[in-house]
């Protein structure tokens, strides 16, 4: 083999190295946002974890190589990273739920699964340079020469790595089979470098674990069947741990749930899955959505039919503006229960208005419109005004911040309406330790809304202000009506639309008083700290 011939195998096994190494950090967090969200403490473990494996791997590659300059050393950095990488979606699952049982905190949970899953591949891998670069090097005045082009090329291969799982592979294939074949390239990698050092039986294993590699990639392709394991379908997420074992927002499931679409987004991963009555949708770690088999205009959760609390403050409504809709329950019962309404939907997400249509019924009609586009670029793109602003885009685990700060609220207040009113889904609770994170969003809401009310979405078991639930905030510029003027014009709205829901205890049930703030920050889009609020 020629010098060029064996220079081309150490720039492919370092470049594919780099790849697969970023592409692995990219992948990871959708391994772990099921059983942690995406908090900033799942991505500040990750990143943590890797560049604690590069600075481990740069050291021990560099010192092996020194002790066994070997072309054989690459092989097995190459091929021990490919078996590491190949093994996470085999053992994933049960790793992460001993790490849910174990529950050592809301910070610790998604490091110590970083560790365990990603910190020997992320060692492994980062020991290829500094290998690659002891091979090549025959004389201390090229030195710097070879390890620049080197690091060079495997940081290309990072930053290749980084776009093509982001952009394409995560979406289109899935993280499993992305990390099968992230495993065959480095099992590719391995083969086409022992090949230009003429190393025949390196050459041939290479071969063998290239394609058992490949298969176990169509193997694991993502499928619409299954089940939802069991800490899955209880969603026993240690994020949970400030909660109580079942919110409004969270299905009772007293078995495993039937899985009947799940796909990979941009976003999110998305499982749309029965039991034998209802149907749900599930964003990574937490279910948004449900529906009733065979009543598609059932609702699943009580504080959906709360939504419409915005309709009781604002009777003579006639544009809705609805950001973050999940499954739709909410404004698919606003088209078929107000037909004078006019309703547009921003999601972010266009996979999730797809499953919204195919699996919850979500109507194809010209009083409602769904546009495919982030709640407040859309606010910020469109001067439309609204009667009715209803955010419904908070997960129980982790919160767009930028749909919490005052600027966003200043900008919600411009495209209302005279009178208009804006109603927002918190889980959360009015005091207590839990409470954090509502209490700022009221506060924050309070600086740009004159009139700021809650109405807890009461289930049996509650005890008091210190539960966590579904809380309804509305606000506008107008006073609050007495509760007793608001459940009697409700009933009045029903008499002449019986299929409006019965809102005569959620509005009886609004919090008496003023809910303090004092202690709690006001959000700002330099300053929102969501995640510490949710999880502390």
């Amino acid at each position: 083999m020629t010098g060029r011939t064996s220079r081309l195998g150490f720039g492919v096994a370092v470049f594919v190295a780099g790849a697969v190494l970023l592409g692995l950090e990219i992948a990871a967090s959708r391994v772990l946002a099921p059983f942690f969200g995406s908090s900033l403490y799942v991505w500040g473990a990750l990143i943590g974890v890797v560049l604690t494996g590069l600075s481990i791997g740069y050291w021990l590659g560099g010192a092996v190589a020194d002790r066994v300059p070997s072309p054989l050393l690459m092989l097995g950095a190459l091929g021990l990273g490919a078996a590491g990488v190949l093994a996470i979606p085999f053992v994933d699952d049960p790793v992460l739920e001993a790490i849910v049982r174990w529950d050592p905190g809301p910070r610790a949970d998604p490091l110590v699964a970083a560790i365990v899953l990603f910190g020997p591949p992320s060692v492994v891998l980062a020991t290829v340079s500094p290998i690659a670069v002891r091979l090549v090097t025959r004389s201390v005045t090229t030195l710097g020469r070879s390890a620049g082009r080197l690091f060079a090329i495997s940081t290309a291969g990072s930053i290749a790595g980084t776009f093509a799982t982001a952009f394409w592979l995560v979406p289109d294939y899935g993280t499993d089979q992305l990390l099968g074949f992230g495993a065959a390239a480095l099992f590719a990698a391995a083969t086409l470098f022992a090949l230009a050092q003429r190393l025949v039986l390196p050459s041939l294993v290479g071969l063998a674990a290239l394609a058992v590699a490949a298969v176990a990639a169509v193997a694991l392709a993502p499928e619409a069947g299954g089940t939802l394991s069991g800490v899955e379908a209880r969603n026993w997420s240690p994020l949970y741990r400030l909660q109580r074992e079942r919110t409004a927002s969270e299905p009772v499931a007293s078995s495993d749930l039937k899985v009947v679409f799940r796909k990979e987004s941009r976003y999110h991963r998305i499982t749309v899955a029965d039991d034998t009555e209802s149907r749900y949708l599930r964003f990574d770690s937490s279910f948004q959505s449900g529906m009733m088999l065979g009543h598609p205009f059932r609702t699943r959760f009580r504080y959906t039919d709360c939504l419409d609390l915005g309709l009781a403050y604002e009777p003579s409504a006639r544009d809705v503006l609805f950001i973050g809709p999940g499954g739709g329950s909410a404004p698919k019962r606003f088209w078929r229960d107000m037909p004078r309404l006019r309703i547009q939907v921003a999601e972010l997400d266009p996979v999730v208005v797809d499953v919204a249509r195919r699996y919850f019924a979500l109507p194809r009609s010209p009083r409602l419109r769904v546009a495919v586009e982030d709640g407040r670029r859309y606010l910020d793109r469109h001067s439309e005004r609204w009667d009715v602003i209803v955010i419904d885009a908070f997960y129980a685990d982790s919160i767009p911040f930028h749909l919490t700060t005052r600027e966003f609220l200043e900008l919600v207040h411009e495209r209302l309406r005279p009178g208009g009113v804006v109603v927002v889904n918190v889980v959360g609770a009015l005091a207590g330790p839990d409470s954090r994170l509502f209490r700022s969003l009221a506060r924050t809401y309070g600086s740009v809304f004159p009139t700021v009310v809650v109405h807890p979405v009461k289930e049996a078991g509650d005890t008091g202000d210190i539960d966590v639930r579904n809380l309804i905030l509305v606000a506008s510029d107008r006073p609050p009506p007495a509760t007793s003027f608001l459940a009697e014009r409700w009933q009045r709205m029903r008499r002449a639309n019986p299929l409006l829901p019965d809102l005569g205890g959620a509005i009886r049930d609004r919090a008496p008083g003023v809910i303090r703030t004092d202690d709690v920050p006001l959000l700002a889009d330099d300053y929102a700290p969501t995640d510490a609020l949710l999880l502390d």
